[in-house]
């Protein structure tokens, strides 16, 4: 990106240019690279938290589990941070968690990076919520804990929780607006065709992700 200051203004505008920004790095000119999202979502988690929004979703959700060795919240955290990062599959965890701003919005709690003396690589250290594990962990929890949490609550349960709970603390903290506008996602998420995905629904997309009206197709010859 280049980058330009109009005079007499505080307006700064920025203009792709890969190229340029290739032959930076191959001269060595980076000291240190920032993801966008890191900083939005330091930000985000960093008012959730001062707000007790985040204490409060964690005292409401339905936890399926009898003894919690990770608190409620470290769960909704790292499965906020994952759909923040537009991320479905709980093995990209690991990634989100060094290219996000989930370190950085809680600290110590969360993790920390460390250089290696012997190379100068720069990684994480986190300690985890139990003393279960005896290795270095360089996430705050497993991306199988996560995935685990989420097959075991109840999807019924959950969208009770949601559409009770959440919705209740969302009114609590204002985060409607006044004139009872609200924006649905209409975005379609593909699942694989088993069992594990009941309630889905079955529809015809075209090359483009674009769902088709089947009254209006006609059945295709066996080719064989």
């Amino acid at each position: 990106m280049e980058e330009a200051v109009e005079p007499g203004s505080s307006m700064m505008l920025f203009e792709r240019n890969d190229a340029l920004v290739v032959e930076a790095f191959r001269r060595g000119e980076f000291d240190y690279l920032e993801a966008v999202g890191e900083i939005s979502e330091t930000d985000f988690f960093r008012s959730i938290t001062s707000w007790k929004v985040l204490q409060k979703l964690a005292a409401t959700y339905l936890s399926p589990c009898q003894k919690e060795d990770v608190p409620v919240w470290a769960y909704i955290v790292g499965d906020i941070s994952l759909r923040f990062h537009g991320v479905n599959q709980f093995h990209a965890f690991p990634y989100v968690v060094r290219s996000g701003g989930m370190i950085n919005a809680f600290g110590p709690a969360m993790g920390h990076k460390v250089t290696y003396p012997q190379t100068g690589d720069v990684t994480l250290s986190c300690r985890g919520f139990n003393k279960k594990d005896e290795y270095d962990r360089q996430t705050p929890v497993d991306q199988d804990y996560l995935r685990k949490m989420a097959k075991r609550t109840d999807a019924e349960r959950l969208m009770t929780w949601f559409n009770r709970d959440v919705v209740s603390i969302f009114k609590q903290h204002h985060a409607f607006e006044p004139e009872g506008l609200f924006v649905g996602d209409a975005s379609y998420l593909f699942v694989p065709d088993n069992p594990h995905y009941e309630g889905s629904s079955c529809l015809l997309f075209d090359q483009h992700n674009h769902p088709v009206d089947s009254q209006g197709l006609s059945p295709q010859p066996d080719p064989h």
